[in-house]
């Protein structure tokens, strides 16, 4: 890993991306579930504005470690157009991210699963106003070492009686007779991270409900330690599968295999979910945050989503969600979401 020092100190990225990207941007990452990025400050007022190159301005961004990559991308190529806007985007996992949100400090919070009503009454009793908008599709993805010759798939009530709270399960051959009695090496991100409240519900019924296991804040950590593992499984997102597929497997679930095809259609299933940034509605009095978010919303974003190892949108929610923005809808669609159900079913719905 490498730490790239461009102004602003930047996170641990992912070994995918080339140090020439980030040349003049501020990407700070937080590693640690402990550190925090410096609070945002009032950004000056861009000189230009609408279709212009923005020469000042400044945007806070924070939250899931998931969106990181796909959020960097649009970051380098936002400043490519816009040189003069100093953009902070950092990844302290979406828990955090919601938090920085609550309290002002952030223009953007990007995360990996829907917001809470606890955190909407939250951002309701600070009088701050939000709007929601997907920009990705995930598959969360069950892998193994490459040398695990034995454990191809597993059912939902596979991997429910594996990592439900209190499971007696140690062994591969107490998932499937047929697996070796060889002990599993259970890990998987911290509860900060959106990516483990839903995986506990969508496998567990429950959020927040899991086994014991070895919990890390990073997940190029925990792809390291499954490489390293024989007999290791975790959940990570679908692109950290993707970017490590030469050393790590995917499990198929029921059958389905994780594929852009599968978590576009919703059959990889209840494994599939969408990917967020929340935009505080008083931002976007200020051009440059605006700017960025129609850039996310336009085909950079879609490209940015591709290049980061996502999945895409189908155009006609992408256009659900950008008219969705330009009427400036507050709040959230995702209420009654469930694992596993179509983004369509919820989106361009009045």
């Amino acid at each position: 890993m490498k730490s790239w020092y461009l102004g602003f100190e930047m996170s641990t990225t992912r070994t995918w991306m080339m140090s020439g990207l980030f040349a003049a941007i501020a990407l700070v990452g937080c590693g640690d579930k402990g550190s925090t990025p410096e609070p945002s400050t009032p950004a000056p007022t861009p000189s230009t504005s609408g279709d212009a190159t923005l020469t000042s301005g400044k945007i806070s961004i924070d939250g899931s470690t998931t969106v990181y990559p796909i959020i960097s991308i649009l970051a380098e190529d936002f400043k490519k157009e816009n040189a003069g806007v100093d953009l902070v985007v950092n990844k302290a996992g979406t828990g955090s991210g919601f938090k920085k949100f609550m309290e002002g400090d952030l223009d953007i919070a990007t995360a990996s699963r829907a917001i809470k009503d606890e955190e909407i009454k939250a951002l309701e009793e600070k009088g701050i106003d939000f709007i929601e908008l997907p920009v990705a599709y995930d598959g969360l993805s069950v892998i193994v070492n490459s040398g695990n010759t034995w454990a191809k798939n597993v059912t939902v009530d596979d991997l429910k009686k594996a990592w439900m709270k209190g499971s007696a399960v140690k062994t591969w051959d107490q998932i499937n007779p047929s697996f070796p009695k060889d002990p599993i090496t259970f890990l998987g991100p911290t509860d900060n991270h959106g990516t483990f409240e839903y995986f506990t519900e969508a496998i567990n019924g429950k959020k927040n409900e899991i086994r014991e296991y070895q919990p890390n804040q990073e997940y190029t950590a925990i792809v390291t330690a499954v490489k390293g593992d024989k007999n290791a499984m975790a959940f990570v997102g679908y692109n950290y599968y993707i970017e490590n597929k030469s050393d790590v497997t995917a499990l198929t679930v029921g059958g389905v295999a994780p594929t852009e095809t599968t978590i576009a259609d919703g059959t990889y299933t209840p494994l599939s979910r969408p990917l967020f940034i929340y935009v505080n509605k008083k931002s976007l009095d200020r051009p440059e945050v605006k700017k960025f978010v129609e850039f996310a919303l336009g085909e950079a974003g879609n490209t940015a989503v591709k290049d980061a190892s996502y999945v895409q949108l189908p155009q006609d929610v992408r256009d659900a969600i950008k008219a969705h923005f330009e009427a400036a809808e507050s709040g959230t669609k995702m209420k009654d979401f469930k694992p596993g159900q179509k983004l369509t079913e919820v989106y361009g719905k009045k």
